[in-house]
């Protein structure tokens, strides 16, 4: 049941049907309900009320915002106890869904990540003070469920880079410490392609909790107590050698520009002239190696830096870097990106409210006009077309993916090759166009299909009676190497925006989706008439 509650709540999600998530288990529920809680992303509201909140909730929470709220008494029947408890679990989710996400000035600039430790605290907030006017700036603490958490960001598409200064979850993988990264450390930036600029911030230490908790194996290594629930050793010449060929081997897959900074006077506070785990040979073995074993190209690139981890010079280094490496890649990807632009250049008609077109775009502006939102809606069957011009609709869109919705599958199905799209289309011309009356019907067209002729296949939506068209299934909420490819084979948005323009010389509706502002122009300069974006 828990495998299967994945994919479950994940398709809800993606579909719009889910805006929050609470949960009400003891051990079993609650084992049950948080992996799916886990894979949502990052700021979605997820409360889990459990009799283990009170315990180690790591195997629950894992590096996610789940809220874990105790139960007091046991989750089996109603009691005063239990209902005041379940009704404050019910508000706090209530609430985080009502409220959303504050409104925040940074929530315009994109968000970046750090990698931190109290030994490289100077450096990371000189390097956050640089960079906050251009990014939000998001610090994680190293402690293994620090990196696994940004690492998890990466991939939910909510940092667009990453400033790796305080890899020291790497030692603690190798040598046992209590702050461990996992095997896949550092490959969600590497595969995602973002910034990227790595260093070795308190790579001299290992960390473990009180002093008498340290391994007996250790026993003759140089210590230092940070504090009475922390307790730090020094990192050996065979071991920085480890974490050397950990970190080449990662960086040696990349496929995109990424800087490693060594700073050659000290990895952090500790280890610096004078103090505690200051020592020359160990940070040369680690420097050396990383030298040695990754391979450097003109986008691979290991430099060293003849200052410590937390002065002035590496936090300037690190800036110039990512800079560097975000103006690189930014640029890379434009020279990828096909110019979107119509070989047909259409001239925006003007409205003639004789033509269906005319009358449906009146109605829409005067629907503006009276402070109203104009309501389109997706029909997957003749009843449901029927209903919804019942319930006011403004427009009716008619794709494939509203017939997979009707047959128990998600919308994504529509973006998999299954059946034909645009057959479905004039399929079901004969379903819903005879039982809609008021409400005019546009057709969802797959403009990238090598199988039609799309400006006679618009005719003949025409004459079917569609009053216009959206380009959906659409490559734009395709991204990646996937949809490089795509673009590279000419199954391309550019085909999207002919279609609009062509189908807008006919005098049809148009109502495209676009993805971002260069789209938008293209659909405007096409002519379109109302933009989804």
């Amino acid at each position: 049941m828990s495998e299967a509650l994945v994919p479950f709540l994940l398709a809800k999600y993606q579909e719009g049907a889910v805006s929050g998530v609470i949960g009400v288990g003891g051990t079993g529920g609650t084992s049950l309900i948080t992996p799916a809680l886990q894979h949502l992303p990052v700021g979605v509201p997820k409360v889990m009320v459990s009799t283990v909140a009170s315990g180690q909730t790591e195997p629950y929470v894992g590096c996610t915002d789940i809220t874990m709220m105790y139960s007091v008494a046991d989750v089996a029947g109603l009691n005063a106890v239990s209902m005041r408890i379940l009704a404050n679990a019910a508000h706090a989710i209530a609430g985080m869904v009502t409220w959303g996400k504050p409104d925040d000035a940074s929530a315009a600039k994109p968000a970046i990540g750090m990698t931190m430790f109290g030994v490289t605290t100077p450096c990371c907030t000189a390097v956050r003070t640089q960079l906050e006017d251009e990014f939000d700036c998001v610090t994680f603490h190293a402690t293994g469920a620090g990196g696994k958490a940004m690492e998890k960001l990466v991939n939910s598409g909510m940092l667009t880079g990453v400033i790796d200064i305080t890899t020291t979850e790497v030692a603690d993988y190798f040598v046992g410490g209590v702050f461990s990264c996992n095997s896949n450390r550092m490959e969600a930036m590497l595969q995602h392609k973002i910034p990227y600029v790595v260093s070795v911030g308190a790579l001299d230490m290992v960390n473990f909790g009180a002093k008498d908790t340290v391994p007996e194996k250790f026993a003759g290594r140089k210590f230092h107590v940070h504090n009475a629930n922390v307790t730090l050793m020094r990192t050996t010449v065979e071991e920085n050698k480890q974490f050397a060929a950990f970190i080449a081997e990662k960086l040696n897959s990349s496929t995109a520009p990424v800087t490693l900074l060594l700073p050659t006077k000290g990895v952090s506070l500790l280890d610096v002239d004078g103090q505690a785990f200051y020592d020359k040979d160990a940070d040369e073995a680690l420097f050396s190696e990383l030298e040695r074993l990754v391979k450097q190209t003109d986008t691979r690139i290991v430099k060293r830096i003849a200052a410590a981890i937390n002065d002035k010079e590496f936090a300037d280094a690190a800036v110039q870097a990512f800079k560097q490496l975000s103006a690189n890649i930014a640029g890379a990807q434009k020279a990828a990106t096909p110019t979107v632009s119509i070989t047909e250049k259409a001239n925006v008609r003007p409205i003639d409210i004789n033509t269906p077109r005319g009358q449906v775009l009146t109605k829409l502006k005067a629907t503006i006009k009276a402070g109203k939102p104009i309501i389109g809606a997706g029909a997957g069957t003749g009843i449901s077309a029927k209903f919804e011009e019942k319930g006011g609709a403004d427009l009716i869109v008619v794709y494939n993916s509203g017939r997979f919705r009707m047959a128990g599958h998600g919308s994504l199905a529509g973006l998999m090759p299954f059946k034909d799209a645009n057959g479905i289309v004039i399929e079901m011309a004969e379903e819903v166009l005879p039982v809609t009356s008021t409400c005019p019907v546009l057709a969802g067209v797959c403009a990238s299909d090598p199988f039609r002729r799309i400006p006679k296949f618009l005719e003949q939506l025409k004459a079917l009676g569609y009053y216009g068209v959206q380009n959906f299934p659409t490559v734009g909420l395709i991204d990646g190497n996937f949809r490089k490819n795509l673009e590279e084979t000419g199954f391309a948005y550019h085909k999207e925006v002919s279609m609009v323009a062509q189908a807008h010389a006919l005098d049809l509706l148009t109502t495209p989706y676009a993805f971002n502002v260069d789209e938008a122009k293209a659909m405007a300069l096409a002519g379109a008439d109302v933009i989804v974006a």
